[in-house]
């Protein structure tokens, strides 16, 4: 009797294993971005480009604290910017506050914002 148990106590220890095994893979951290649709307001540094009071539809993905955005402003294509955290302090500023995130590089400011600011872009 004691070698029909052995084979049978075998299978509960696989089966405990693998129960064990998905149910810390499913706790484990996403390896996807997280996206959100959120609200910019981009405010570009030159004379010759007017700026803009009202904030635009965007999307904001950030995966390892990389930052990608789609500026969608109104009827013109989307514009596309990247934040790679191996750039932050070298070509980029980035800002987090409780409001949105605030991205400056020498040419332009972008704001993203959780919430739709209206005209007031400040966090």
């Amino acid at each position: 009797m004691e070698g029909c148990l052995l084979p049978l106590m075998h299978h509960r220890s696989i089966w405990t294993f693998v129960v064990l095994l998905l149910s810390s893979a499913a706790s484990m951290p996403s390896a996807h971005p997280e996206t959100r649709q959120v609200f910019c307001h981009l405010n570009v540094k030159s004379s010759v480009i007017k700026k803009t009071q009202n904030a635009a539809r965007c999307q904001f993905s950030q995966y390892q604290g990389n930052a990608y955005v789609v500026l969608y402003p109104g009827n013109r294509s989307p514009l596309e910017f990247q934040f790679p955290t191996s750039k932050q302090n070298l070509t980029y500023q980035r800002t987090n506050e409780d409001g949105g995130i605030k991205f400056s590089t020498p040419t332009l400011t972008l704001k993203v914002f959780w919430a739709d600011p209206g005209t007031n872009h400040r966090f």
